[in-house]
């Protein structure tokens, strides 16, 4: 990896607060207005607004409008009707970053500094990755006590681990993506040959456990779970599971089989401030800028050139892919977006029976 290591000092004048006049702005022609930015919400939302919108409004007047939670039904519903109401929608790559020209706007590499975003979550021609975060194994310290897991082996394991497993359930565009792989990787497939995804395989190794699972339906919840006792287990946000551990809450993590995501930046086509948008896509994007969201929340920057405050970088997903059998694992963002609905109508049908 390229990144640059800045002192927390630093980084604060780098990629904080930045203090130049109103009238000014990364592409020099934003005269003002707003960007209305629909993400997910929660810790998110806060370490968005501390990182990004706020230094965003202070460089360039343009207020930004948080609105939650993203949606890829709406997103859909509002192209369509032609009542677009978001300006940048927080997504993952399975929405169609590289393909979906019928609901997306084309990133403008001239305003964006694409070539900057050059390792593995590149700029794609209808998405600019935002941040990279993991979903990892999250248990209850307290529970386990002495026994702390160290793979996804004890999450299938309710003889030695016993107690709830909680998981995202709403659909397949959360958090089951990575559940399905990891569950076939301890159904014994290679990591490297995951792909096509066996999902019949995958739910029927999930079977095993299937008692034991509490499905919740905002990562919000994944946490919380845990913490309490509730589940032993959650497929839970890496950055969500820091900030409980640091507030006394009983949860710990490995970073065993991450799986790795970059969640990305959208425009909807029709959207009402699309020059405005493209703005704000080039400073979240840019070097100066893009790795300041670490030290609000522990997601990394997918921009490998940005730079990264020195008393975070070690909490980054990006900095603890254990390698071997353990290492990281990326989902393959063309493969969910063929195959989205008919894992979403499987997923269903398998919650229901």
């Amino acid at each position: 990896m390229k990144r640059k290591t800045l002192t927390y000092a630093a980084a604060l004048v780098a990629g904080v607060f930045v203090v130049t006049g109103c009238s000014s702005s990364p592409g020099g022609d934003s005269d003002g207005g707003s960007v209305t930015f629909a993400g997910y919400g929660g810790v998110s939302e806060e370490a968005f607004t501390n990182a990004w919108y706020d230094p965003f409004e202070e460089e360039t007047g343009i207020r930004v409008i948080p609105d939650s939670p993203a949606d890829y039904a709406k997103i859909q519903q509002m192209v369509e009707s032609g009542q677009v109401i978001w300006d940048i929608a927080q997504v993952g790559e399975d929405i169609g970053v590289k393909t979906n020209g019928e609901l997306l706007t084309e990133i403008d590499c001239d305003v964006v500094d694409c070539d900057n975003f050059d390792g593995l979550f590149p700029v794609e021609k209808y998405g600019m990755p935002a941040l990279v975060f993991s979903v990892v194994l999250a248990y209850n310290t307290e529970m386990f006590a002495g026994n702390e897991p160290d793979s996804w082996a004890a999450f299938f394991d309710v003889e030695n681990y016993p107690g709830k497993r909680a998981v995202f359930g709403r659909d397949a565009g959360g958090g089951l993506q990575g559940l399905l792989d990891l569950a076939l990787i301890q159904d014994g497939v290679p990591i490297d040959e995951l792909y096509p995804l066996d999902v019949d395989r995958a739910l029927a190794k999930l079977d095993t456990i299937k008692d034991h699972l509490i499905l919740y339906n905002d990562f919000g919840e994944c946490t919380t779970l845990v913490a309490t006792g509730e589940a032993a287990f959650g497929n839970c946000y890496n950055g969500r599971v820091k900030i409980a551990a640091e507030e006394g809450q009983p949860v710990g993590m490995t970073w065993s089989n991450q799986v790795q995501y970059a969640d990305y930046l959208v425009i909807p086509k029709g959207a009402p401030n699309t020059e405005q948008a493209m703005q704000l896509l080039k400073f979240i994007g840019s070097n100066e800028h893009n790795g300041s969201l670490g030290q609000y929340i522990a997601y990394g920057p997918p921009n490998p050139n940005a730079e990264v405050a020195s008393d975070v970088a070690s909490d980054l997903p990006t900095m603890n892919d254990l390698g071997g059998d353990d290492r990281a694992i990326k989902i393959d963002g063309d493969w969910w977006a063929e195959n989205l609905q008919m894992v979403n109508e499987r997923w269903a049908a398998w919650k229901a029976e």
